[in-house]
């Protein structure tokens, strides 16, 4: 059918609604009250195209599964109100049509919709001057040649923004999964990118002018305020883009899956947000998880005519369960195994996720700190990707049965005691660059070599001539003192970098290194890394059943609370108060940004029924990994606050301990010791872990204090201080974990037992 039929027939017309958002409340009264409420009906489309004739992607199937999983089992969307294109069904005109039939037609006031795309983005030109260059969605089909200039089947910006107007809601989402600066190479350092490679100038098919003039003309607009509204980001509803202004985005390789840097990071926090979480605090730690990995070469944005809303609930429904899971069971098996689907597990945490580990049923979204009912728990046999393969036990025997739809949350996480760190070779290498570092990479303990593009890496081995000027435009104002007025820079040396690849500080060697030569002396600079890998795999926040929280306030300038993590536990017994509205809604969803001087401290809350130890650790923008020193001076009463079974006994209290209901500032105030935000200009990371056990072997490698003042203490042997944090926490669980089986050669670690949150800001 013809699109001028479409849009005849769907009797489109201009209709946008006004509708609170729904503000959550944490009561279980208020949760009930959610579930009788009358629903709208929630459509969503959902375009991944892999297959490019091209230059074909591999995450973008993914991101629909992620997209639809979540979708189905976190916001009520049915299945059925649920249509994907994926590879050959997204032809330009099949995503118009589906557009038309699914979201225009069936969509009424007040419905939820979410629109979907992940694959290549272009630019197409309308004419001779920059400002007829508009953004495109690189559909599936194959450009056709005509003269110079190929005319491609995309569909441009213009025509989404007047498909969008055409709907009868505005409680919409889009998300665009893409990018549009043109690329020459397809990778960058190990990610592989999302802009249309090969093309230099385009041109738009002519079914696309006559369906942007079919829609002009049914919905009474005009191209300048359409241009006005493109050029402002006032697109309608709510959009969350992979990107901003002419950044690149990415996906990446994880063991068994690929999946978009974007897609992947915002569908897990979408699974762990509580009712507390509007979606700023959620796209900002999505943000976080992207930036780590591909630095300021892609920045998600937030944009829409609804998206300076307050409060602004993720797809504009009201999550369920209220305070999050880590999966859901998708699927049940003859012999009471089950298909366990794990979208919310973070993906450091995921890629090292070892058999017998142990999920719990989440059988009460309203109480997340109380311990299942349900006398079952999930032990996982095998994990394929995103998809895991667990079986039923039970303390008393009897198995109840199990539904699809049932959320889980992790209660032994079951980690390898030999986890290494996996080093791309850069593309940009000669092969017997290659080679000679296959051979040096495969002689240091736990670290080995892979090709860039083609399996998953934590980092990535080239040489710091060979970034291409294109890339060093992309690249954070951290990353050009090393590549450009580095002597030894000029004469191409051999560095780290990031998998988005930017510089990993102080790592560039001498020019005219021999590749093995500079391996050796990258040593060092590994096991600190693979330290801080092993760090990453601690941070439970959303799964621990401790309920503690944590405040990164800075002093100076001006007195404000800027990030707050917190556990489920500690989210519905106390609830954030009303008085930081920062902490609540953000005024934006982009990383944290902290000047050089700052002064800052961290607020540590324990509402947990014991008291607890606890270690802070921050890796500066300079990769040293440093332990806060803070002596604790308690009043006297404090030490009469009754004993619990699992506190620390009287003579542990001038440890680093919180007492049960109490609250601690760290450091603490003096007037010899301020934090000071000091480094280069950089991501930083400050770990503050919890545990009902003492950190024994940490505190043995951190040795005896200098004396009673606070004081930050760089860790000579950071990766030994890493191990030993693991082993700690693996003694903390030995008396609440029961994973059956061998393990060993396992960190085996109960979520009863730590909490770790993680704090991330840009330096600036």
């Amino acid at each position: 059918m013809k699109r001028r039929d479409f849009l005849q027939r769907s009797g489109l017309t201009l209709a946008l609604w006004g509708a609170d958002d729904l503000l959550l409340s944490p009561s279980a009264q208020q949760y009930q009250q959610v579930l009788a409420a009358p629903t709208q009906r929630r459509l969503a489309l959902l375009i991944g195209i892999n297959q490019y004739h091209q230059a074909p992607l591999s995450g973008c199937v993914t991101d629909v599964a992620l997209q639809r999983e979540l979708l189905i089992h976190r916001f009520g969307f049915q299945a059925s109100d649920i249509l994907t294109l994926t590879d050959q069904q997204a032809t330009r005109e099949a995503i118009v049509t589906a557009f038309v039939e699914h979201l225009i037609e069936q969509a009424r006031s007040g419905d939820v919709v979410v629109f979907h795309f992940s694959g290549y983005g272009g630019r197409v030109a309308l004419g001779a001057t920059p400002e007829t260059v508009q953004n495109s969605l690189v559909a599936v089909d194959d450009p056709v040649m005509q003269g110079e200039v190929p005319i491609v089947q995309d569909l441009l910006a213009d025509t989404l923004l007047l498909l969008l107007r055409s709907l009868p809601t505005d409680r919409v989402t889009t998300i665009l999964d893409a990018s549009y600066t043109p690329s020459e190479q397809p990778l960058q350092g190990n990610l592989r990118l999302r802009s249309r490679p090969g093309f230099s100038s385009v041109r738009p098919s002519e079914a696309e002018l006559v369906l942007q003039e079919s829609l002009l003309s049914q919905t009474n607009f005009d191209r300048a305020r359409l241009a006005a509204q493109r050029r402002s980001g006032q697109m309608p509803g709510v959009v969350l883009s992979a990107v901003g202004i002419d950044q690149l985005a990415t996906e990446a390789k994880w063991s068994g899956f690929s999946a978009g840097l974007f897609t992947y990071a915002l569908t897990q926090q979408l699974w762990q947000a509580t009712p507390a979480t509007a979606l700023r605090i959620s796209l900002r730690r999505a943000t976080e998880q992207v930036e780590q990995l591909a630095n300021q070469v892609q920045q998600p944005q937030l944009s829409g005519q609804k998206s300076q809303e307050r409060p602004l609930t993720p797809y504009h429904v009201t999550p369920v369960p209220l305070w999050g899971a880590d999966g859901v069971v998708v699927g049940l098996e003859d012999g009471g195994a089950a298909q366990v689907w794990l979208g919310g597990l973070a993906a450091a945490v995921l890629e090292q996720y070892e058999a017998n580990s142990v999920l719990r049923l989440v059988d009460d979204p309203a109480t997340p700190d109380r311990p299942s009912t349900l006398p079952i728990q999930l032990q996982i046999l095998s994990r394929d990707g995103l998809m895991a393969k667990a079986k039923l036990y039970s303390a008393t025997g009897a198995v109840p049965a199990l539904q699809v739809g049932q959320f889980v949350r992790e209660q032994v996480r079951v980690l390898p005691r030999n986890v290494g760190l996996t080093i791309a070779l850069d593309s940009s290498l000669a092969r017997i660059e290659r080679v000679d570092a296959i051979s040096a990479i495969s002689a240091v303990p736990r670290v080995s070599a892979a090709i860039a593009g083609k399996h998953a890496a934590d980092y990535l081995f080239s040489k710091t001539q060979d970034v291409q000027p294109t890339q060093i435009a992309a690249l954070p104002t951290t990353s050009l003192p090393d590549i450009l007025t580095n002597k030894a820079t000029s004469q191409g040396s051999y560095a780290l970098f990031s998998p988005g690849r930017s510089t990993i500080p102080h790592t560039a060697g001498e020019g005219g290194e021999a590749v093995k030569v500079a391996v050796k002396r990258l040593v060092p600079k590994l096991q600190a890394l693979l330290a801080t890998k092993l760090l990453n795999l601690t941070v439970n926040d959303g799964s621990s059943q401790l309920a503690v929280r944590a405040t990164l306030i800075v002093l100076s300038p001006q007195e404000r609370s800027l990030l707050l993590r917190e556990t489920p536990a500690i989210a519905k017994r106390v609830p954030i108060p009303k008085t930081l509205p920062l902490l609540l809604s953000p005024e934006t969803a982009a990383l944290i940004s902290l000047p050089i001087g700052s002064h800052i401290q961290y607020q540590l809350d324990n509402q947990s029924d014991v008291a607890l130890y606890f270690l802070v650790l921050h890796l500066d923008s300079n990769g040293d990994l440093i332990a806060l020193r803070s002596p604790l001076l308690r009043p006297t009463s404090s030490a009469s606050a009754p004993l619990l079974p699992d506190s620390p006994s009287a003579s542990d209290r001038t440890r680093n301990t919180i007492e049960p209901r109490e609250t601690l500032t760290l450091p603490q105030v003096s007037a010899s010791f301020q934090w000071l935000v000091t480094g280069a200009t950089g991501l930083a990371t400050t770990y503050l872990l919890c545990s009902r056990a003492p950190f024994t072997q940490t505190m043995t490698l951190l040795g005896a204090r200098s004396s009673d003042a606070p004081s930050l203490q760089t860790l000579s042997k950071p990766l030994e201080v890493a191990q030993a944090i693991l082993q700690d926490l693996h003694q903390a669980s030995a008396r609440v974990a029961q994973s059956p089986g061998n393990l060993a050669d396992s960190f085996v670690l109960d979520m009863n037992a730590w909490a770790s949150l993680r704090f991330v800001y840009q330096i600036v």
